[in-house]
């Protein structure tokens, strides 16, 4: 991964979870360099990579799934104790009930089309 985006995404984390220990920074900085994730911007990136860690490491979210539970239905019981961690961690940000990470992905890619409409570079598919 290149150095520009390491750089991007340590900015960026540490401004949305400033107090976040240094091992699970490590941990998301990993599930940022993902490839359905790398090519958006850091702060987005960052946003997703923050609480897919925290949903799968800290709370019983696979254990909702194990059980029976559709996904949505595991993260609305998972949200407060997602956001317990989060304010834990300094976030400048929570999660909306009503947040879909699929679209904020899905906006970006609205937005870099509509920028880059008149160059035909916008590819569709997630690299």
């Amino acid at each position: 991964m290149s150095t520009r985006f390491q750089v991007e995404m340590s900015k960026a984390l540490n401004a949305l979870v400033p107090h976040a220990p240094l091992s699970e920074v490590i941990a998301i900085k990993d599930i940022a360099r993902k490839r359905h994730l790398r090519h958006l911007p850091a702060n987005i990136s960052a946003w997703l990579a923050v609480t897919t860690h925290v949903r799968h490491n800290h709370t019983d979210y696979d254990e909702l799934l194990d059980e029976g539970y559709d996904s949505d239905s595991a993260r609305h019981f998972v949200l407060d104790a997602m956001n317990d961690v989060l304010r834990i961690w300094g976030s400048t940000r929570l999660i909306d009930a009503d947040e879909d990470e699929l679209s904020l992905i899905r906006n970006h890619k609205v937005n870099v089309a509509h920028e880059n409409e008149d160059d035909g570079d916008f590819d569709d598919e997630p690299e």
